[in-house]
């Protein structure tokens, strides 16, 4: 048989030699070449390897199934393109690769899982094979620095994308004359120096991509030499300063990406030159100024993100003649104002637009393209009612008109012919949601999240029966009265329910084994805890904050594996908490201040490595110091305030605990002896702390994933708790992450303050006022310069509070 007619099969017309093999897309599955039957790995005395004519191999979209890359490979050597990409290799790759001198292109990009390339090999590939002009490592781990002196002046491709390159990029990569791809992405402990000046492969590159190393500096002024450049990626690189008026030069340019840097300055006019971009994200900076008109001027333009900048003013005028290609536009979380240009109104290929979180007024526009499939102009200060024209959006997927000053009355009827709508979104719009018998007989075939908050809600929408998608309903600060109507079960698939700030009074039954965050806090709820609570097991967040439970805490809430939050505050539990915290719990949030439990403190609490927030203030637990609270080396607040927790705070384990605490509150109990310094000096955040951070503090991280909640609503869940500031109590509802507090008043603590205090120099708050202290007041507090609150009183203390 004539192995040269099958395909995949090449052989020279002159020998007969076989010299191309192209087997990709061939299910090969792990066989052995050799017998074409199914085997672990390419047999070592596979035929394959007595091809010594073959000039090309292509495996490449096979799956072997996790074996490793044959050595024998090394034998081909008249290979001129060896493809192995995407094959599920594992394991080292062998070192004879580098043996094969003639490869002009070599591609084991995403090779298979866990691939790697040893030091010695990767040195060797760069030193061997100097007449490769293609080579792909994407994906292979190398663990190494690129070698300071490449050779291979015909390298046209150069792809290492995420193999964990480190140290920095020589600078010889920039001139290699021939290459047209540099593509280096994803390896993070990489650093780039971009050349000042002219590079020497300026007239041939045509693709850089460096998204995620660290490039040192800003953009160089260099840049505008690379005038043959189509495509940049240099998102997340660190980058500082501002666009380089140099880049005007870039008249070839069709995608640019700058995203997740720390630019800033005005948008230059450069981008008038950018005639052929088709896709642009300058989002994630600090960007000022007005957005420029000549951003909004490219006619091929298909993709504009600018969002999350400090952009301000209007949007330029007349633009939509321009703008015919224009798919997706993002504008949001800016500072943008005016009125909502006529333009965005009929622009007849846009399917997304994003224009959230702006300074926008005026009505909403009559929307007139049908192509919109997403559209967000939520937290603006528009007006008036929701047009005709909006309604008939019928291929809408997503629509958020939250935190609005929107007015009328819209109900299920408004958004009838929206049948592919997945997410509406009317939260504090202004707009009244209006409930009546026909809605049960409407049909949103796709929703899937449905929230109105503060929408003047009186009955639960019956419509969300008709989807079998839905999973998240969000219903906070409404006029629901009473008890969960019995058809509410039959939406099986629920997993998010906000039901928080209304009038629930009953809790009768939780059927949604599936649900994932349960928020039912401010309501009216008495009584117990219906028993198919314990059936949620998949449960992350179970908030009843202030309501009027009582009973025992079921012991199935502190055994559920995945929770993350538990908040029970503000109710009538009592009893002892059962010590049933499974062992790599998950829990980071636990807040059950304010009720009747009693008892210790469970000691399977340990089990919680990743507590960050630990609230068990006002009850009746009688303890001493739960010392093995230190195990807890993520524990930020602990507040065991107002209990009947006794004695002196000692026999501690480690010498530096609770190193992350930066709120300590144990007032209003009867601790004795003297004020701890081993804990003291272990409150390593409470020293020296960068004072210019002002992020909130910690947040429900899965939220975002899960449940009802956007990223500007996660900061309604931010850590909140209450402080005695000069005999006043206050309440934080969210705590930065820059303040810190101790309060140890009201209980029996005597003797000296120690003099180790005065190294808590990030302090905000101390109050040490009723107890039994003694001694003169340290001076080494005049250390403590951002004390902004501090009790000493009702204690025997002499001298003056040292002034800095």
């Amino acid at each position: 048989m004539d192995c040269c007619r099958w395909d995949g099969v090449t052989c020279d017309i002159f020998t007969g030699h076989v010299i191309g093999l192209d087997l990709s897309y061939s299910r090969l599955g792990g066989m052995d070449l050799s017998y074409s039957r199914i085997g672990v790995t390419i047999h070592p005395n596979s035929s394959l390897f007595h091809l010594r004519h073959l000039q090309t191999l292509d495996l490449s979209r096979n799956n072997f199934a996790g074996s490793h890359i044959p050595p024998n490979i090394g034998q081909l050597v008249s290979l001129v393109h060896l493809n192995l990409s995407n094959c599920e290799f594992k394991g080292r790759i062998p070192l004879e690769i580098s043996h094969l001198s003639d490869l002009v292109s070599l591609d084991l990009s995403v090779v298979g899982y866990d691939v790697q390339l040893s030091r010695e090999g990767f040195n060797t590939l760069f030193h061997n094979l100097t007449r490769l002009e293609v080579l792909s490592l994407s994906q292979v781990n190398t663990l190494s620095s690129i070698p300071m002196n490449i050779s291979s002046s015909s390298l046209i491709y150069l792809d290492l994308v995420a193999t964990n390159l480190h140290g920095d990029l020589p600078k010889s990569i920039f001139l290699l004359p021939n290459l047209e791809t540099i593509r280096l992405s994803y390896n993070t402990h990489l650093t780039v120096s971009m050349p000042k000046f002219n590079w020497s492969s300026s007239h041939s590159l045509r693709e850089l991509e460096l998204s995620s190393t660290n490039i040192s500096g800003g953009l160089p002024t260099s840049l505008g030499t690379l005038k043959a450049l189509k495509l940049m990626k240099l998102s997340g690189c660190n980058l500082v300063g501002h666009i380089p008026e140099s880049i005007r030069n870039l008249s070839q340019i069709t995608q640019l990406d700058l995203t997740d840097n720390h630019l800033e300055g005005e948008i230059p006019d450069a981008f008038s030159n950018f005639q052929k971009l088709t896709s642009s994200s300058l989002e994630n900076n600090a960007f000022i100024g007005p957005s420029p008109a000549s951003l909004f001027n490219l006619t091929k333009l298909e993709y504009l993100s600018l969002r999350n900048n400090l952009l301000s003013g209007p949007l330029p005028p007349f633009t939509a003649i321009r703008l015919q290609n224009l798919e997706r536009l993002y504008l949001s979380q800016n500072s943008l104002n005016g009125s909502i240009p006529s333009w965005m109104n009929s622009l007849p290929t846009l399917s997304q637009l994003s224009l959230g979180r702006n300074r926008f007024s005026g009505p909403l526009p009559e929307f007139k393209s049908n192509s919109l499939h997403l559209l967000d102009l939520s937290e603006n200060q528009l007006n008036g009612s929701i047009p005709q024209s909006l309604r008939d959006l019928v291929n809408l997927n997503v629509l958020t008109l939250g935190h609005t000053n929107l007015s009328g009355k819209v109900g299920a009827q408004t958004f009838s012919s929206m049948k592919y709508l997945e997410y509406l979104d009317l939260s504090y719009s202004g707009l009244s949601w209006s409930s009546n018998k026909d809605d049960i007989n409407t049909t949103l075939p796709r929703l899937s999240y449905l929230g109105l908050g503060s929408c003047r809600v009186k009955d639960f929408p019956g419509f969300v029966l008709n989807s079998k998608f839905f999973w998240a309903l969000d219903l906070p600060e409404n006029e629901i009265h009473g008890e969960f109507p019995k058809w509410f079960g039959g939406v099986s698939t629920l997993q998010s329910l906000n039901l928080s700030h209304n009038y629930l009074t009953s809790l009768d039954h939780l059927p949604w084994e599936t649900m994932v965050v349960l928020d039912l806090q401010s309501n009216s709820l008495t009584g117990l805890l219906p028993s198919s609570l314990c059936r949620l097991s998949k449960l992350h967040l179970i908030n009843l904050f202030y309501n009027n439970l009582s009973a025992e805490i079921p012991n199935c809430l502190f055994s559920f594996v995945q929770l993350t939050v538990l908040d029970l505050r503000a109710n009538n539990f009592y009893g002892p908490l059962p010590n049933k915290f499974p062992e790599n719990s998950v829990l980071i949030h636990i807040s059950l201040s304010k009720n009747q439990l009693e008892g210790p403190i469970p000691t399977s609490l340990v089990n919680c490595t990743l507590l960050q927030l630990l609230d068990l203030g006002n009850n009746k637990f009688r303890d001493t110091f739960p010392t093995w609270l230190e195990m807890l080396d993520a524990l930020e607040i602990l507040i065991l305030k107002s209990n009947r927790f006794y004695g002196p705070i000692v026999a501690f384990q480690t010498k530096s605990p609770f190193p992350n605490l930066r709120i300590f509150d144990l007032s209003g109990n009867s601790f004795t002896g003297s004020l701890p310094p081993v804990v003291l000096k272990g409150f390593k955040a409470m020293m020296n702390m960068d004072g210019h951070k002002s992020e909130l503090g910690y947040y429900v991280q899965f939220i975002l994933a899960f449940s009802v909640y956007t990223a500007a609503d996660a900061a309604l869940y931010a850590d909140s708790m209450t402080l005695v500031i000069k005999n006043q109590e206050t309440k934080f509802n969210k705590i930065l992450k820059v303040f810190t507090a101790i309060d140890l008043s009201r209980n029996k603590f005597e003797r000296e303050i120690p003099k180790f205090i005065g190294n808590l120099n990030s302090l905000l708050l101390l109050n040490l006022s009723h107890n039994h202290l003694t001694g003169h007041i340290p001076v080494e507090m005049r250390n403590m310069s951002t004390l902004e609150a501090l009790d000493l009183s009702y204690n025997q203390l002499t001298g003056k509070i040292p002034e800095e």
